[in-house]
């Protein structure tokens, strides 16, 4: 049911007004709705501080970050712009209400809002769909003006080496996460690419940031990192090693700092393991791959039959010849799952040492194949509850609450005491590993039991008790 908003309308502010303008990320949890806990690791967004630096003089504006601040948006905000994911947009929605109520205009952008439009238009003035850096000088001009269009095409042409260095100085990055607690900055971002060319169903990516890569200059990253004064980086590309050449020159040019960082691989990584030791001399220190699973028919249902489950063992390997940690992101929600096959996977990722894996509920989030696929079998479409840790659409043949006691029974099984010891702290365990491996560990432990309140029930844990899998 569309939402009605009564907007007390403000006069023209006249194009040469400098503007008062509140840059908000919506929190990522909704305590009216029970969820109490804040996601452990809360990283700096880089898309506000980019926008705040594209901003021309002699605007003002400052970014709220609802996940370590108050939010608080004064009287006098000339425009509110949100960027927003499928899991936040619901409160993203709340604060665009709230505002349009009491005559600010509000701009929404991000990867929900480009995919579901007509949904954003019935709580903000604008619509920013795809990139929008590139617009946002022409949409002040129009907030001046009082021309706000309803939506602003911003596609996946922006071009990289446009961009500034980003307003880290507009953010409270004390409170954001730190691996380490004696470093002195959080994990700060940088992007050097944008788009994947993997069809992947569940994947928004390669729709949103298109199917062909664009790449930076890597010697502008420089002028960022040398102006961030971080010691550890996230590399926010979906994929880094893409462009095997472009991998290269990047790995070579962030080797000219002393630094820590982690990025995004994919399964091909293997075939090309010079690769992981240029990322490993320029300051790698983990890496994440979406594996997905380690059966094949279950990877050929999401379109990712690139992925060779045999080949896992020698890839994880070759990240740790080099010294660097391995993450992974599991999926659960394929038809068939059983204990048996739950089992395996935690078995062969102990088997192969894996330092942390995320386990989530395959999600058919808007914009993607597999939201296509589903959009008529939806359970709902309370977005705070997209969160990958229950099932949202109805499949044939599996059960929902099965698969919500599958996933407990992973993180519990995978992130038990002696789990922990065996891939982390054994002696066979890398010393440059063990520490960052062992805090996000640690931390998976003390969140499990917010995640699954309840225990399993004894039916279940008899039966995980006496499956018998035939182990890869």
């Amino acid at each position: 049911m569309p939402v009605v908003v009564q907007i007390k309308r403000r006069k023209k502010l006249g194009q040469h007004r400098p503007l008062n303008i509140r840059l908000v990320l919506p929190r990522y949890y909704n305590p009216e709705k029970g969820q109490q806990h804040k996601p452990f690791m809360i990283f700096p967004n880089i898309v506000l501080p980019t926008l705040a630096a594209i901003t021309p003089a002699p605007h003002k504006v400052t970014i709220v970050d609802e996940n370590v601040e108050e939010l608080h948006i004064p009287d006098d905000t000339d425009l509110v712009a949100i960027t927003t994911y499928t899991r936040n947009v619901q409160r993203g929605y709340q604060i665009a209400d709230e505002c349009r109520a009491r005559g600010i205009p509000v701009v929404m952008g991000g990867i929900h809002v480009s995919f579901m439009i007509e949904e954003a238009l019935q709580h903000c003035d604008a619509v920013v769909s795809g990139e929008g850096e590139a617009l946002w000088p022409r949409i002040l001009e129009d907030v001046q003006s009082d021309d706000l269009k309803p939506v602003y095409q911003g596609g996946h042409s922006q071009d990289l080496n446009e961009l500034p260095v980003p307003r880290w100085d507009l953010l409270k990055l004390e409170r954001y996460f730190k691996p380490i607690p004696t470093l002195k900055m959080p994990i700060m971002s940088i992007q050097t690419s944008r788009g994947c060319p993997h069809k992947c169903d569940f994947c928004t990516v390669p729709v949103f940031a298109g199917g062909k890569m664009r790449y930076r200059d890597p010697a502008h990253l420089l002028r960022e990192i040398d102006a961030y004064g971080a010691e550890f980086f996230s590399i926010a590309d979906d994929n880094l090693i893409v462009n095997p050449d472009a991998a290269a020159e990047l790995f070579k040019t962030l080797a000219k700092r002393k630094l820590s960082w982690f990025g995004f691989f994919d399964t091909q990584t293997l075939k090309r393991p010079e690769l992981v030791e240029l990322a490993a001399r320029s300051g790698c220190r983990r890496a994440f791959l979406g594996i997905e699973s380690i059966h094949p028919n279950e990877l050929a249902t999401v379109n990712k039959k690139f992925n060779r489950p045999e080949k896992y063992e020698d890839l994880i390997r070759l990240f740790h010849r080099n010294g660097i940690a391995v993450d992974v992101g599991i999926l659960f929600g394929f038809e068939d799952e059983t204990v048996e096959s739950t089992l395996e996977t935690i078995e062969e990722l102990k088997r192969c040492n894996v330092e942390t894996a995320i386990f989530s509920v395959m999600t058919p989030f808007p914009g993607t194949a597999l939201y296509q696929r589903t959009k008529d079998k939806l359970l709902h479409t309370d977005w705070d509850r997209y969160t990958g840790e229950e099932v949202v659409w109805a499949r044939e043949g599996t059960d929902a609450e099965q698969t919500r006691r599958l996933l407990q029974l992973a993180f519990e099984r995978f992130y038990s005491v002696p789990s922990i010891y065996k891939r982390v702290l054994s002696p066979r365990s890398h010393a440059q590993r063990k520490l960052l491996a062992t805090i996000s560990n640690l931390r998976f432990r003390s969140i499990i039991k917010h995640r699954f309140p309840e225990p399993l029930p004894p039916d279940f844990l008899r039966s995980a008790r006496q499956a018998r899998p035939a182990y890869a």
